[in-house]
């Protein structure tokens, strides 16, 4: 008879002997482990699909965004008949699109005006005559600019002569101006084509009708952005040619000599300034705005509001500088501010204006009515390029008006304080070498190398008198 009293336990191996229970114990602890490692698998495969997702999704969506791009630089490299490769595509693409947006805006080239290099400032009129309206001094006296340092020779004359404000230029590099835009002047076949160690031969005309020929080596040089001139009868001048650089500096300078030399009347000369910096602004506008104590500290020069944030920035003058307080602090009695503006006073140049029509009674503005720029741009620099850089308009700026009232002067002038202090443009004149009624060249009226004869200062010396 077959016994199968052990049938359950055909091993013959006692359930609760410690073998048993140990194998058990493996079984389960086991089993927990694929089960976690199995849950981890399946989370993880979810996460990963769910960011690959993601990640397909947003490339899908830039794909998308640049669906025309992409598909234009397909059909560009399969059919066009020269090779344009993709940086290039990329990089006049970006000049394209950056090109659609406000006329202050867009990619431009890190280098500055070639003209600038040689320090000369050039303007020209309808008929593509060219004046040098300025010319560039340098703020390291051991290393003037190019056009500061130039002598130059007339045919027949042993002295040499300099370059100066006010002469017209004739030729350079042996090739005629006559006609040429100012975008063709500094093209790369005139003042663009030389290098930092070439130079260019220029010939221009002097006020007495003959011409003179100078060599311009160029070289590095930090531009000195203010400079004083004394005018004698306590009258004081200063030019300031931008709020960048060293401007604040330069102007603090001139700002002291005008003290030191004991004048109570000051020439401010904005002519052909294009803005610059806010904080620059900031600074030179503690030396000329004031409260009726005669103080300036903290006074709202201009506000910037940034269209994308609506965030509201006020810049106020810097320390109490006014320079219409003598060395004790008290008001000085005759003081006068006279301040010189044309068309191409803009930005930076406006907010003070318009600081100083608010702020200061004793101020009378002469010239023509000024650019109109109430808009700010910041400048990027690229981390893909630097060959450009970009700039973009951000925001507006306003200026005061009022105890608590703030204007935007965008796409408006500021306009001399009478007809009786206003100026033609500049602009305006259909040909500035024509003359006027006493056979004086019309833009001698301007742009003068003797200060004293032209027609804006010749009227803020009878203002100031």
């Amino acid at each position: 008879m077959f016994n199968n009293s052990n049938s359950t336990n055909p091993h013959n191996v006692d359930n609760n002997s410690p073998y048993r229970m140990k194998k058990d114990t493996v079984k389960i602890i086991t089993i927990v482990i694929v089960a976690i490692l199995s849950l981890l698998i399946v989370i993880g495969g979810c996460l990963g699909c769910y960011f690959a997702g993601r990640n397909a999704e947003r490339l899908s969506n830039f794909k998308d965004d640049l669906a025309i791009a992409n598909e234009v630089y397909s059909l560009i490299k399969e059919y066009y008949y020269q090779d344009i490769s993709k940086e290039d595509f990329n990089k006049w693409a970006a000049i394209g699109l950056s090109s659609t947006m406000d006329k202050y805006s867009g990619l431009s080239y890190t280098s500055v005006i070639p003209a600038l290099q040689f320090g000369i400032s050039i303007k020209s009129d309808s008929y593509n005559n060219h004046i040098i309206s300025a010319i560039s001094h340098s703020s390291d006296s051991t290393k003037p600019t190019p056009a500061e340092s130039a002598k130059g020779l007339i045919s027949g004359q042993n002295s040499p002569v300099s370059l100066e404000r006010g002469d017209i230029l004739v030729s350079v590099g042996g090739k005629s101006v006559e006609g040429l835009t100012t975008d063709a002047l500094n093209g790369e076949e005139f003042f663009g084509k030389a290098t930092l160690t070439d130079a260019i031969d220029l010939v221009v005309r002097k006020s007495n009708g003959k011409e003179a020929h100078f060599t311009l080596r160029k070289s590095l040089f930090l531009t000195k952005e203010a400079s004083y001139k004394d005018m004698g009868n306590g009258i004081g001048y200063i030019k300031l040619n931008s709020f960048t650089g060293s401007a604040d500096e330069d102007f603090v300078e001139c700002a002291n000599l005008f003290k030191s030399n004991g004048n109570s009347r000051l020439i401010l000369d904005l002519r052909d300034n294009g803005g610059g910096s806010t904080n620059i602004l900031s600074v030179i506008a503690s030396y000329l705005i004031h409260n009726s104590e005669g103080n300036s500290n903290g006074l709202g020069v201009i506000k910037l509001k940034s269209s994308k944030t609506q965030k509201v920035t006020t810049y106020t003058a810097t320390g109490n500088h006014w320079l219409g307080l003598d060395s004790a602090g008290k008001k000085i009695p005759n003081y006068k501010l006279a301040v010189l503006i044309n068309e191409n006073s803009a930005s930076a140049s406006e907010a003070l204006l318009g600081a100083i029509k608010y702020y200061c009674p004793e101020a009378t503005i002469i010239g023509s009515p000024t650019y109109g720029k109430g808009i700010a741009q910041q400048t990027f620099d690229l981390t893909t390029t630097k060959e450009y850089v970009l700039s973009m308009t951000v925001g507006y700026f306003y200026v005061p008006v009022g105890a608590n009232d703030w204007e935007t002067f965008h796409g408006r002038s500021m306009m001399p304080s009478s007809d009786k202090y206003t100026i033609g443009k500049f602009a305006d004149l259909i040909d500035f070498t024509a003359e006027d009624e006493n056979n004086i060249k019309l833009y001698t009226k301007y742009y003068n190398n003797d200060l004293t004869k032209e027609a804006a200062v010749e009227m803020a010396m009878s203002v100031l008198a």
